[in-house]
């Protein structure tokens, strides 16, 4: 019984442990402060999935230590053996892919939701550089590089991501996006932050010696602040 009580207690820990470095980490970000509607969707969608292999996860585990405390060997008693139940096989294999199924309808729903961009009151291009970033306003003919992105709170913003060398990932958390930066072709993305607000990121694909250095900084201002802000830049270029 001891022995039950250790591993218990082992499985706990280690599951406190992983959780707590994901969150912890940049990429767990989002999870804690989603900023934007395709931050939270992606939330929702990774806890139902979480809650779904949970179960399965602890199941299996729970089964795996009664087997392992009540059939192992013991003084003078052998250790059980059984060679496979076609009938179990059939039952434990069908049950997790009916599960997989019922997800991947919430799933679907989901990337179609990131992929599809509604009408944007901001168009924006992020071009990748070795090692920097490149931000281009059209509607504006504002164009800079290695210097904070600047956008308007609660606007849609549609961005097309590209490469001008390699391949690049353009990766903000909080905002739930990871698009990467293709050389010859251009990817699609959109966000709409909720509040002002400095967010960061990073290059999120090995790009070369200085990738670690490749930071993303986006600056979310009033609509008003972000006006005045792009006569700044006109008047400057």
């Amino acid at each position: 019984m001891k022995n039950g009580r250790a591993w218990a207690l082992l499985l706990m820990v280690g599951l406190g442990i992983a959780a707590a470095a994901l969150i912890a980490s940049p990429a767990g970000a989002w999870l804690l402060h989603p900023a934007t509607p395709v931050a939270r969707e992606v939330r929702t969608l990774f806890y139902k999935a979480v809650a779904v292999t949970a179960f399965f996860f602890i199941l299996a585990e729970g089964l795996l230590l009664i087997a392992v405390l009540r059939f192992r060997a013991k003084p003078g008693v052998p250790a059980a053996t059984w060679h496979e139940n076609f009938k179990l096989e059939i039952v434990w294999t069908a049950i997790p892919a009916i599960a997989m199924v019922i997800l991947s309808g919430p799933a679907f729903t989901t990337m179609k939701y990131m992929e599809t961009t509604p009408k944007s009151e901001l168009q924006i291009e992020v071009v990748g550089h070795q090692w920097f970033w490149e931000y281009r306003y059209p509607k504006y003919g504002v164009i800079f590089a290695n210097e904070a992105l600047v956008v308007p709170f609660g606007k849609i913003i549609s961005a097309n991501v590209t490469s001008i060398d390699v391949v690049h990932s353009w990766f903000v958390p909080d905002f739930g996006i990871k698009m990467d930066a293709n050389p010859g072709r251009i990817n699609h993305v959109w966000f709409q932050v909720d509040h002002p607000g400095t967010y960061k990121g990073q290059c999120a694909e090995l790009c070369g010696v200085l990738h670690g250095q490749m930071f993303i900084t986006v600056n979310v201002v009033t609509p008003e602040e972000f006006e005045r802000w792009i006569e700044q830049k006109k008047k400057g270029a």
